[in-house]
């Protein structure tokens, strides 16, 4: 026994290992030297109280700090041993890869891999919210808290009724993008250049029947006063020309969504390369995936059905083949 500036210490040495400890810590160790120099219950008792613990709960600390020490008197951890729930390795490594190739995200992912594991006989399946901490967990992603904002959702009556169109870049291509309201059906092309003739062949190459409604922005190619775009109408809309307002992008946010997708895929597969006709292919593997194997909650359905009431239920060969994941992904025979 050692005394040391009022208080009980077993042995001198404890005096400065303490020092080093939490409070918590020091006042468990002043409570069993008390309880350990005293056979009184009273005491115990006592002890027990000013630490807010049990009898059955002190006594159990006492045996830890006489079978471990000061160590035993620390709080331990109370994640358990083992998780039955935690994601294998090799199926977190394959939800990996599909996002490298694909940069899609949780939900189109849990589909893709659901669909792969189905096909080998596999009983494992992994939900959304997993490969979403997977990705959050190694960093592809960052974990954020968005502030929710209530939106009232509009959309013309059926299909072919409004028709969104605009101009994006990739890696300083033009791409033409065409997105119908009704059923979120995407189409898109590599343009060679952006002067107003080309455009408006894109548009005609992509949309080869006539439509109710033009949405744009108020680029120099959909302007009101250029003469290649209102010839265009006049030949291929029924009903009017509309145009966004000026600085107010949300209005054709449904078509800012898609060339998003679009360009994030692009890049995951190409980089920064330029090559044409890679980027050629990989917007047809983007588009036949976006319209018939992307569900949109905001339908309920998929584009493709809903513009045209069938769609390619072979898109999940059709994506894994095209982007040579068939020693990641199992497709179907």
């Amino acid at each position: 026994m050692y005394l040391y500036d009022g208080e009980l210490y077993f042995t001198k040495d404890h005096v400065h290992l303490l020092k080093k400890e939490p409070e918590y810590v020091k006042q468990r160790y002043h409570a069993v030297t008390n309880a350990s120099f005293s056979k009184s219950n009273i005491i115990r008792e006592k002890m027990a109280h000013d630490l807010g613990l049990s009898m059955r709960h002190f006594n159990r600390l006492l045996k830890k700090y006489h079978d471990e020490g000061i160590p035993g008197l620390r709080n331990r951890s109370t994640r358990p041993y083992q998780n039955p729930n935690h994601t294998e390795p090799w199926l977190e490594e394959l939800v990996i890869k599909v996002r490298e190739k694909t940069g899609f995200g949780s939900s189109h992912l849990s589909l893709i891999v659901n669909i792969s594991l189905e096909n080998q006989g596999r009983r494992e399946r992994v939900h959304p919210r997993t490969i979403s901490r997977i990705l959050v967990r190694r960093g592809i992603i960052e974990s954020e808290k968005r502030a929710k904002t209530e939106w009232k959702r509009f959309e013309w009556g059926h299909p072919n009724r409004l028709v969104q169109s605009d101009l994006t870049l990739f890696n300083g291509i033009p791409l033409l993008t065409m997105e119908d309201d009704y059923s979120h059906r995407g189409w898109a092309i590599r343009l060679k250049d952006q002067r107003d003739a080309t455009v408006i062949n894109g548009m005609k190459t992509l949309m080869k029947i006539k439509y109710d409604n033009l949405l744009t922005d108020n680029g120099s190619q959909f302007s009101r006063k250029n003469q290649v775009i209102r010839k265009y109408c006049e030949d291929h809309i029924n009903e009017k020309h509309i145009w966004t307002g000026v600085h107010h992008p949300q209005t054709i946010g449904k078509l800012s969504a898609f060339q998003k997708g679009l360009k994030r895929f692009l890049h995951h597969n190409l980089g920064a390369s330029r090559n044409k006709h890679d980027i050629d292919r990989f917007i047809d593997t983007y588009i036949h995936w976006y319209n018939n194997g992307k569900y949109h909650s905001a339908i309920a359905t998929y584009p493709e059905e809903r513009y045209s009431g069938q769609r390619d239920v072979d898109w999940y060969n059709h994506l894994v083949r095209n982007l040579k994941l068939e020693d990641v992904l199992v497709v179907t025979q």
